[in-house]
């Protein structure tokens, strides 16, 4: 299937009331998925892979992360939150962990599970599957959805060395499903069960997955929307701290470099990297195998891991500070995993392989490719060189890519109309 016979779901929606034209989020873009346009940004979906950099940057909140509305609780009869590690390190310390919990039951959801329940088990079976796949090295982690669908645009040829097997909120989704249906006769479609998530490649995840066989999730809600709901209930909890297991040791999960701490043993090596364009840099090493000597490397687009997402209200370094503080001090709830090493054994956590994202071509004809690319050198050798991105493309070669295609004209390089017209204003003197 090629790019254009599929449309991408992307949670990321451009206010044009509030745009200026002003290229900010054009420069900051990995995959020069964003143009300027008469005044005003544009995304090209198939380009797009929900890093939320453009969302960081934007000075006037133009470009706006979106995520499901609380009333699809009420289309269930039975609703459960997962919530991502990320989410306890927002509050400030007066919240204790529990209340931060508690608090959701209060907003609808019957059940409130967490991700960090599962990440030991991960870890396991990250090592079992590092050991199973000897011929891959290194295998690249897929807990982040901007990560694998980077690999896919940019990155194609190392889609065979992602880990294939769920992410830990998807093999808690499955896991509680069947849970849910055998304790409680219910249908599968009575069950609702929904993440609360750090960033907006998350939502995009739940709603259009790569490699899952069917969608999981019933819908995922912002950290940052559920934290303004939940600040109502949380005085009257503090008052009345509630009883309620918590996972402290699986917080680590949100924090960069510690899952390939926890992986890396006697035999297995491990990576981490944080940070979209670190990320790049690391994967076009790895495409050359200058990186063969990790067996694991841990990729997160967000600076510092999960505690950076775009949806995340606290500051990324206060929020890991928090999560630290309660990893120190908190008592681990029990969490027995024999039903989830069956099923790990039964193969129900696998992904199917993906496929390439085909976006960075210039034409299916490959004559006229070639001529397209000809004509893309010959619009450079007229261009400045400095890529500005006044013209609102990120570059000098993609603004002549854009030409060649039909999106755009050389009159847009405004350094070239300003040496034109000082030509001009010499002839004419």
């Amino acid at each position: 299937m090629n790019a254009k016979e599929t449309k991408y779901f992307h949670a990321l929606q451009i206010l044009e009331d509030n745009c200026t034209g002003c290229t900010a989020c054009v420069r900051v873009c990995p995959t020069e998925a964003i143009r300027v346009r008469d005044r005003k940004a544009q995304i090209d979906p198939n380009r797009c892979v929900d890093c939320g950099n453009c969302v960081t940057v934007c000075p006037f909140h133009a470009i706006l992360p979106r995520s499901d509305s609380l009333d699809l609780l009420s289309n269930f009869k039975h609703t459960v939150a997962i919530v991502s590690t990320s989410y306890f390190g927002q509050f400030t310390e007066d919240v204790s962990y529990g209340v931060a919990k508690q608090a959701l039951f209060a907003l609808g959801f019957d059940e409130v599970q967490e991700e960090a329940m599962v990440t030991d088990f991960m870890i396991e079976m990250i090592r079992d599957y590092i050991r199973a796949n000897r011929d891959k090295r290194p295998i690249l982690s897929s807990n982040c959805p901007t990560v694998v669908r980077l690999i896919q645009l940019k990155f194609p040829s190392l889609l065979p060395n992602l880990f294939h097997q769920e992410a830990p909120m998807s093999i808690l989704t499955r896991y509680l499903r069947e849970k849910i249906q055998a304790e409680r006769g219910l249908a599968e479609d009575e069950i609702g069960i929904f993440l609360i998530v750090p960033c907006a490649a998350h939502v995009t995840a739940v709603h259009q997955p790569e490699g899952a066989y069917k969608h999981l999730q019933d819908g995922a809600f912002s950290i940052g929307m559920i934290y303004g709901k939940v600040r109502e209930h949380i005085k009257n909890l503090q008052n009345h701290p509630p009883t309620i297991d918590t996972y402290p040791r699986g917080l680590t999960w949100a924090l960069s470099g510690v899952q390939a701490e926890l992986v890396d043993c006697e035999d297995i090596r491990a990576l981490s990297v944080n940070g979209v364009e670190n990320v790049m840099e690391i994967l076009s090493r790895v495409e050359d195998h200058y990186l063969d000597q990790y067996d694991y490397i841990v990729l997160r687009s967000c600076t510092n891991g999960c505690v950076g997402g775009c949806f995340n209200v606290e500051n990324p370094f206060v929020a890991m500070s928090r999560i630290k503080k309660m990893i120190k001090e908190g008592e681990n709830g029990e969490v027995d995993v024999r039903d989830l090493e069956e099923l790990y054994g039964e193969g129900e956590f696998e992904v199917a392989p993906l496929t390439p994202r085909p976006v960075m071509e210039l034409d299916k004809d490959i004559k006229t490719a070639i001529v397209k690319m000809k004509q893309i050198n010959e619009i450079l050798t007229t261009l400045p060189g400095l890529n500005c991105s006044a013209c609102g493309s990120p570059t000098c070669y993609a603004l002549a890519e854009d030409i060649v295609q039909g999106k755009a004209a050389i009159e847009d390089c405004v350094v070239l109309l300003q040496r034109h017209s000082r030509e001009d204003e010499t002839v004419e003197g």
